[in-house]
Formats: C-alpha cells, sequence, structure tokens
C-alpha cells in the first residue's frame, strides 16, 4: 500500500499532505478541488476557516453607522447653507457708521449698512432710521419711501447679500450732548410666516457748533449809571444758520433801557435773529442800569439756540460786572406789592415811594421821577390822583429837592400817591409799567419797576322778574304775593368775562327762610346744583373766554307768604358772590350783587306789586 503510493506522488510530481491522519497527495486535494468550485477560482489550495455570526454582524453594524454619519454631515452641511443665521442669532445685521463726535450745524453723512447673512431670501424689508428732531435731511441713497419720516421700504433682500443706506444733512443737537441715534427693521423670512424686528443704535457726542456766541466784557459799573452789553452771534461754519434765538438771562437788579433789537417792555430779553450765511454775524445790544440797592459781582448769560419747535442749545457767553452801590437806596410798592401786581378797574392803586440815605454822608439834593409807560393811553383818572407833592410834567412825575428834604445817614422819606383807575377801559391799555429812579451829585439810580396788570372786568348781575321782556308770563301765583298762596318767580344771573378770560368760576348765593327751590335751573353753560342743607345755589364753569358773550342762568324760586309777611317785601334771593381766576393776571377776582326782592326792579310789569297782602 505505501509503495503503490509512493509510486503515485513520484508520478505527479506531487507533495503529500495529511487529512483525516491519513497522507493524502496534494494534487488529488486540488483536483477534488477543481471538481466541486470549477476552473474559475482564485488559489485553492489554501482553504481559511469562514466568518463567525458575531463577526458578519458587526461588519455590518460599521457600515450602518458610517452611512448614519454621511447622512449627518450633509444634513449639516444643508442647514449651515439654508437654515442658520448669524452668530447673534438675527437674519438681519444692521451696523451704523457714524462720527462718534459730531459739530452742530455742520453737514454730516450717515452709514447703515445692512447684511442677510442667511441662505434664504428676507421680504418686506422696512427700515426705519430715527435721527434728532433739528436733523435736517439734504440727500439719501437710496431715496427714502417716506422722507418725512426717514424710512425705505427695501422689498427683498436675497440670501447672503448686503447693502447700506447713506443719509447727508445737517446734525442738530444741544451743546454739548450725548445723542442716541437708532434703526428699527421689520421683514419676513422667506421661510416662516411670522414678522421679524430688529434694532440697531449708536451713540454720538455733540460737542461744538457752527455758532459762535460771545459778550463784551463789562468789568465795572456804578449803580445808576447806564451799562451797555453787547452780544456777538457769527456763523463760523459753511452752511446757513436759520431759526436762531439769543436769550439773555439778565443779572437781578438790571433793568433794560433800551435794546437793538427792540424788545417789548417788560418782555423777557429773548431775540429772535435773521438767517445767517456763512461768515454772518448778528449784534444785539442792550442798554440797561443796576438799581440803587445792587452791588458786588453781577453777572450777564448769553443762550444761543437754533430751532423752531425744538430749540437746541448751540453755545453759551457770559460776562461778570462789579457793581458799586450808590449812597441812595430806592424802593417801590403798589397796592402793598413790589415787582408785578394786578389791580381791579375802577379801583384804587396805591403807590409808595420810599429813598432812603445808606452812605456816612448827609444828602440834600437829590430828586425823584415817578414815570408811566404803556401801550396805549393809561387808564388813570388824572384828575382825582393824589400825588404827595410831586408835579405832572410831559416826563411823568417829578419831586424836588424841597420836596425830599435834606436825608441824613440812615434816614428816608416816603411819598405816598394814589391813582384811581377807569372802570372803561375800551380805550386804555389794561397794563402798564412804574418806573421811579432818583437823582443825586449827576447819578440817576432806579428801583425795582413796578409791572401793573388790570384784572378783567366781568360783569355780574342778579335779578328777580315774574314777567319776560315782552310780557309774557315766566312766574305762577298771585301778583302782589298773597298769604297761604304760593307765588313762583324766576331767578337771573348774568355773566360776561369782559378784558381777561376766566377760569375756576363760581356764582353762589344763599336762599332765606321761607323761600322754596322749585327745583328747576337751567344755564347757557356750567352747572347748576343745590345744597339743601346750607341752602346754597351754585353756578360753575371749569373757564369762560374771553370774547364769550353775557352767558345767563335762571332759576325758579317760589314763597308762600304768611301773616306776619303782611304790608312788606319778601327776599327771595340772597346776595350773590362771583369767584373765578384771570387767566392773563392769574388774580382772584371777587364781584358782589345784592339780594334780590319781591318788588322785582328791572321788571316793569312787576314792579310795585312786590308788597304781600292778606287773604
Amino acid at each position: 500500500m505505501q509503495k503503490k503510493n509512493t509510486k503515485h506522488h513520484a508520478h505527479r510530481s506531487s507533495s503529500t499532505e495529511i487529512v483525516g491522519g491519513e497522507a493524502v497527495e496534494s494534487s488529488d486535494i486540488d483536483a477534488g478541488l477543481s471538481a466541486i468550485y470549477g476552473k474559475e477560482r482564485d488559489d485553492l489550495k489554501v482553504v481559511a476557516r469562514g466568518d463567525t455570526r458575531l463577526t458578519r454582524f458587526l461588519l455590518r453594524a460599521v457600515i450602518v453607522l458610517a452611512g448614519v454619519c454621511l447622512l449627518t454631515l450633509l444634513g449639516y452641511v444643508i442647514y449651515q447653507r439654508f437654515f442658520v443665521v448669524d452668530r447673534d442669532g438675527k437674519p438681519l445685521t444692521m451696523q451704523f457708521v457714524v462720527p462718534l463726535d459730531l459739530q452742530s450745524g455742520a453737514v454730516t453723512t450717515i452709514e447703515l449698512g445692512y447684511a442677510n447673512s442667511t441662505g434664504y431670501p428676507l421680504t418686506a424689508v422696512e427700515i426705519d432710521i430715527n435721527l434728532p428732531a433739528g436733523f435736517l435731511l439734504t440727500t439719501a441713497t437710496p431715496v427714502a419711501t417716506n422722507i418725512e419720516d426717514m424710512m425705505w421700504n427695501l422689498g427683498t433682500i436675497p440670501a447672503r447679500s448686503d447693502g447700506k443706506i447713506i443719509i447727508s444733512g445737517i446734525w442738530s443737537a444741544d451743546v454739548p450732548s450725548t445723542t442716541g441715534i437708532q434703526a428699527l427693521a421689520s421683514y419676513k423670512p422667506a421661510n416662516f410666516n411670522a414678522q421679524f424686528n430688529d434694532i440697531a443704535t449708536a451713540t454720538v457726542t455733540t460737542n461744538t457748533s457752527t455758532l459762535a456766541l460771545t459778550v463784551d466784557e463789562v468789568a465795572t459799573a456804578n449803580a445808576g449809571q447806564a451799562v451797555t452789553y453787547v452780544v456777538h452771534t457769527k456763523n463760523m461754519g459753511i452752511e446757513t444758520i436759520t431759526a436762531s434765538t439769543v436769550a439773555l438771562t439778565l443779572p437781578n437788579g438790571f433793568f433794560v433801557q433800551s435794546s437793538d433789537p427792540t424788545i417789548i417792555a417788560g418782555a423777557a430779553p429773548i431775540y429772535t435773529l435773521s438767517d445767517l450765511v456763512p461768515g454772518a454775524e448778528s449784534i444785539i445790544t442792550v442798554v440797561g442800569a443796576y438799581a440803587s440797592d445792587v452791588s458786588g459781582t453781577q453777572t450777564l448769560l448769553a443762550t444761543a439756540s437754533v430751532g423752531k419747535d425744538r430749540k437746541s442749545v448751540q453755545a453759551t457767553a457770559s460776562t461778570s460786572t462789579d457793581v458799586k452801590g450808590s449812597a441812595l437806596s430806592l424802593l417801590m410798592v403798589g397796592n402793598g406789592s413790589e415787582g408785578v401786581i394786578a389791580a381791579d378797574p375802577g379801583s384804587l392803586l396805591r403807590v409808595s415811594l420810599r429813598i432812603e440815605n445808606t452812605g456816612d454822608v448827609q444828602i440834600s439834593d437829590a430828586t425823584a421821577l415817578l414815570d408811566f409807560t404803556a401801550e396805549d393811553n393809561l387808564p388813570i383818572e388824572w384828575s382825582t390822583a393824589v400825588l404827595d407833592g410831586g408835579k405832572v410834567t410831559a416826563h411823568g412825575i417829578t419831586f424836588d429837592a424841597k420836596r425830599i428834604g435834606s436825608l441824613a445817614p440812615g434816614s428816608h422819606v416816603t411819598l405816598n400817591l394814589a391813582f384811581p383807575l377807569k372802570t372803561d377801559l375800551s380805550a386804555v391799555s389794561s397794563a402798564f409799567m412804574v418806573a421811579f429812579t432818583a437823582t443825586q451829585a449827576g447819578i440817576t439810580i432806579q428801583a425795582p419797576p413796578l409791572s401793573v396788570s388790570l384784572n378783567s372786568d366781568v360783569g355780574l348781575s342778579s335779578a328777580l322778574r315774574y314777567y319776560n321782556e315782552d310780557g309774557s308770563p315766566l312766574g305762577s301765583g298771585p301778583l302782589p304775593p298773597v298769604v297761604g298762596s304760593a307765588t313762583h318767580y324766576r331767578a337771573i344771573w348774568s355773566l360776561s368775562s369782559g378784558l381777561h378770560g376766566l377760569k375756576d368760576v363760581s356764582v353762589s348765593a344763599t336762599l332765606p327762610e321761607g323761600v322754596t327751590w322749585d327745583d328747576f335751573a337751567t344755564a347757557d353753560g356750567g352747572t347748576i346744583t343745590y345744597d339743601a342743607t346750607s341752602r346754597v345755589i351754585r353756578w360753575t364753569m371749569t373757564s369762560l373766554p374771553a370774547d364769550a358773550a353775557e352767558i345767563s342762568a335762571r332759576l325758579s324760586l317760589s314763597i308762600t307768604p304768611t301773616e306776619k309777611d303782611v304790608g312788606t317785601a319778601k327776599t327771595i334771593l340772597g346776595k350773590t358772590v362771583l369767584s373765578a381766576k384771570d387767566e392773563e393776571t392769574n388774580a382772584v377776582i371777587e364781584r358782589s350783587a345784592d339780594a334780590v326782592t319781591t318788588e322785582c326792579e328791572g321788571d316793569v310789569n312787576a314792579q310795585g306789586k312786590g308788597i304781600v297782602k292778606a287773604k
């Protein structure tokens, strides 16, 4: 057996392998494999061990995980490309490009950049830029959809695109100031059914202006002597300055005698300037004097502003003056008050003048002048005025040295004057100024002036009627009144505002005992109430314009006389009192009208029928 196998092995030139404990020729193995797998095969000499189930599972898991990772990566790329917005989470980003320090009155360029950093369009884009109210727009690129409100309707901004809005105009802001500007945007992303809003802000400072303001120095002055202040306003820029004003804050005790440009006497020293072209200058000159009791350092302040509705302060300038006091001190009081007073038409204006020697040397040559100024005729009854030794001249009421007398150091003299005011104000001024000056050793000093305003000449009347003017009855019941029977009357209040408008108007009267409130009242305006406890009838109005026609209130009142009333005229309505505030002078006005009785004065048809009769 072994010999046969040896021969076969030698004939095939093959090797011998041990299979199953027996020697097998390799050629035999090849022949077997060929019979099984055919000719199309790899090297079949080596037969490896097949994969296990765990190996196959792990291989498949690796393939699946690789696919998941690939899909995740692809989804991330798509999300980044089409759905992710910029770093701060806003589809639309905006940013201002503007100088941080601006000059008021100069041309300024403000740029707003915007960008859509997403992969989808932004639609219905609208941007609203808010700048200070005084900013004067000159150009805008692109042109604003609404120039007045500075709004741009940009429509659609494509994906991953940007643009800018460029605004040029004259910047106007307070100097110095810090100002915030902002842009508000609204839009709809193409892949969202919702409105989005974004905001961009920037802060700029304004430290200078093209409007320059200076005040000429006035180092020293004597009380009573004329002082001239000169204020210069100049345009230092290249654009015309419009709607500019200069307001002066005068020192205490300084009284304006003249001004160029002129201002109304007693009005605030505010000057409206003409348009200032580049390089142009405006000059304001104010001449005045310090009161006798003023001394020490006094400061005049000038403030320049621009703008019509809202004024922006552009510059301030001032000068300080060392005022040397006077040996004379003056004081003027009207109706017990200094400065601004209100008086009723037909009343008495009492004026007290005090001249005091505050120095250490006797004064015997002082003279004084009381001067009145008004836009129209003065409302004074000069024929009955009390002048206390003064004389009426073309310059005013003068007091000579003899009337003032000799004033020892620390002594004073008081002059008491009285001026009856007219009742009819149709052809006179309702306001006037009173100036009091004194002259000594060639130096004239002035007291704080007196500003007098007349209160409204409001009219009030109270009447009782039984008949109307045409003879038709307003009342009912027996006339004359009869004991035991009720007679009804109509009380009428009439009111007119007069010179000025009135506010917080109240008209009231008390019902006497025995008079009945008939619970009927009408008025042309306002409200009528009756308090049964206090028995007070009140007619109130929040306001009554100056140009309002006469208005009335009508009240129904009645009496039922008793035996003790026989032979008398009964009082139906007590004294009527008006209280109101003058809208011009802000003074409280009080008027009154007499009580009314059954005599019905003013009712021609009822007169003589007011005495109560027995049954």
